[in-house]
Order: C-alpha cells, then sequence, then structure tokens
C-alpha cells in the first residue's frame, strides 16, 4: 500500500502529446515587415505618433473651410460682390450669403478641432452640409474639378464622423460585437472611403481621355517619338491612379495608398503654388485669365485677385490631405478587406489558444 502512494503518478497521454507538440512546433516566421515594425515600437512611442496624426489631420481637413471663413470677415465687400456674380440677384442675398458662409463654417472648423464628443459630431455635420450647398453658392456646380475636389473633402469628414460615432458608442473596431461595431459608423466610414477618391478619379479618367484622344487615326499620324512617350506616361498614370482608387474603395492596403496619395497632394500643391507665387512677383502688373472657375471663362483679373483665387485652391488642396490623412489615421473601417482579414486573424488565434 505504501509503495501505492508514494509511487508518482504517470502522465497522461493528452499531457505528453500537448509537451511533443510544443517541443516539435516551429517557431512562427516573421516577415521583413513586420520585424521592422517590431523595430520601430521599440524605439518610437507609436501611440504618441497616432495622436499627432489625429490633430495633424483634423487641422489639415479644416483648412479650407477656416482660411474661406477669415476671406469672409476681412474681404466682406469682395464677397458680396462674387455673390452678385454668382447670379443672386436680392442686395439682401449679397449680404446674408456671406454672413452664413462665416457662421457655418467658423463655428463647424471649431467644433471639430475643440471636441471629440458630440460637438465634434456637429462640427462634422455643419462642416458636411456646407461641403454641398458650397457649390450652388458660388455658381460652381457645373465646375467638375471644384465639386470632385469638395466630394473628397467630404469623405475625409465622414471617416472623421464615423471615428466619433465610434468612440460615442464605445464600440471596438475589432475582435467584438458592439451596436457600432457593424452599424452605421462602419456604412458612414465606407460611403467615406467612395467619396475620398472622387477627385483622382476624375483625374485618371481625365488622363486616360487625353490618352485615347492623342492615339494616331491614321498611318500617316503618328505622334513621334516625343509624343508616343507622352502617350506612354499618361496611360500608366492613368492606371496607378485608377488601381489605388480601387484598393481605397475595396480598404486594401488603404492607409499605405492614403499616405501615398497624401504626399503626393501635399507635393503637388506645395509646387504649384510656388510656382505661381514667382510668376505674380515678376509680373505683378500684368493680368491673368481666371481658370478652373465655371461662368469666368475668358475673364482676366489682377495678379492680386489671381494670387487670393490660387489661395484658396492651396488651402483647399491641404484639406484634400487632410482627408487622406483621417484614412491614415483611423483606419477603412469594418467594411474592408484589410479589417476582415484583422479579424479572421484573430478569430483563428482565439479558437488556437482555446485548443491548447
Amino acid at each position: 500500500i505504501s509503495s501505492r502512494l508514494w509511487c508518482a503518478p504517470s502522465s497522461s497521454p493528452m499531457s505528453s502529446l500537448k509537451v511533443q507538440l510544443t517541443q516539435a512546433a516551429p517557431p512562427p516566421s516573421i516577415s521583413f515587415v513586420e520585424r521592422y515594425k517590431v523595430a520601430v515600437e521599440a524605439r518610437i512611442n507609436l501611440k504618441h505618433v497616432h495622436r499627432r496624426l489625429q490633430v495633424v489631420a483634423k487641422l489639415l481637413i479644416v483648412a479650407t473651410f477656416v482660411e474661406d471663413a477669415l476671406r469672409m470677415l476681412f474681404k466682406f465687400d469682395q464677397q458680396q460682390q462674387s455673390m452678385e456674380i454668382a447670379g443672386w440677384t436680392s442686395p439682401a442675398l449679397h449680404t446674408l450669403l456671406p454672413l452664413l458662409s462665416l457662421a457655418v463654417q467658423s463655428c463647424g472648423a471649431l467644433l471639430v478641432l475643440a471636441s471629440s464628443g458630440v460637438g465634434g459630431e456637429v462640427g462634422c455635420y455643419l462642416l458636411l452640409g456646407w461641403c454641398v450647398w458650397h457649390p450652388f453658392m458660388y455658381g460652381q456646380a457645373g465646375n467638375r474639378e471644384f465639386v470632385l475636389e469638395t466630394a473628397t473633402i467630404s469623405g475625409g469628414l465622414l471617416i472623421l464622423l464615423s471615428h466619433l460615432l465610434l468612440l460615442r458608442t464605445k464600440a471596438p473596431l475589432l475582435g467584438e460585437s458592439g451596436p457600432g461595431a457593424v452599424g452605421t459608423p462602419a456604412r458612414v466610414q465606407a460611403v467615406g472611403r467612395v467619396l475620398l477618391v472622387s477627385f483622382f478619379l476624375s483625374f485618371a479618367l481625365s488622363l486616360a481621355h487625353a490618352w485615347a484622344v492623342s492615339l494616331p487615326l491614321g498611318a500617316g499620324d503618328g505622334p513621334g517619338v516625343w509624343g508616343r512617350g507622352t502617350q506612354a506616361v499618361e496611360l500608366v498614370l492613368s492606371l496607378l491612379v485608377l488601381s489605388l482608387c480601387g484598393l481605397v474603395v475595396l480598404g486594401m492596403k488603404s492607409r499605405h495608398v492614403a499616405l501615398l496619395l497624401a504626399a503626393a497632394v501635399f507635393a503637388a500643391a506645395v509646387s504649384v503654388t510656388a510656382a505661381n507665387v514667382v510668376t505674380l512677383l515678376l509680373h505683378s502688373s500684368d493680368t491673368f485669365p481666371v481658370e478652373d472657375t465655371a461662368g469666368m471663362e475668358g475673364v482676366e483679373a489682377d495678379a492680386a485677385t489671381i494670387a487670393d483665387h490660387q489661395r484658396y485652391f492651396f488651402f483647399q488642396q491641404l484639406s484634400t490631405v487632410g482627408a487622406l490623412l483621417q484614412l491614415v489615421a483611423h483606419g477603412p473601417g469594418q467594411f474592408s478587406v484589410d479589417e476582415a482579414d484583422a479579424e479572421s486573424i484573430t478569430i483563428t488565434s482565439i479558437t488556437s489558444k482555446g485548443a491548447d
């Protein structure tokens, strides 16, 4: 009896099988990208970087609204003239519409910057409503580039709004179910991604149209070496931009694509604006044609008016950069390929842990 009492219990078959499996399991392979992420996280506090990115994205996306509100405040008489040029015949509207613009844009921008709660949501709604009304107020509803760039900014505001809705419902972005996980915030974010690429789709289609128009129609209509090179560049750029837009809409590597597009827009805005400033300074006494404005075809204006015009488009492009950075900061949302893959990986990981 005593020998039985002091005999060590034999290990069960299941426990020995676990030991064998643990010893035989190879170490998980880590890709170069994952090793790079681990190295970066060891040197940089990514939480602080993410918070700063959110702040920068907010500042940029409201840039055009703040600049336009300040324009209303300090150049009110010019805005009254703009209302008359846009086709508003009532003198009362020449005053009321700029005042409405000042109130809506300034209040909306301040709420977005100052609040991450209900106030921020109200600010997003105000600015989204202004984005819808703005082209009609200035008679630019037929200006495709103006409308689509406004739609891109609206997409960024929708992504920001979806993030604020998720914060209010306290629903996580991944891994758990909640009232906002696959509900209204996810749908808002999906619509925001579609609107976000509006301007870039137009740019790609314009390049494709230019490429198609430049094709030779007959045997003797060859474009020459330089012309063929231009055609090839236009075709490659249009296909590249279309591919990037498709990735954003599907939510596949969308953070990386949005960051790439934001860098391209920012570089283009800075370079074009710098070139325009130099031109206006060198020819300050000349007049220039008003471009990219519906109803102003063939009209020429002095250098100061053109500079004011170019400044508006520069800040609008900054807001486009801010809209793209909203996607970088907050991700593509539940209805996306990236989030679906991440969720499947999380479920598989949980299941494997439970099996142990």
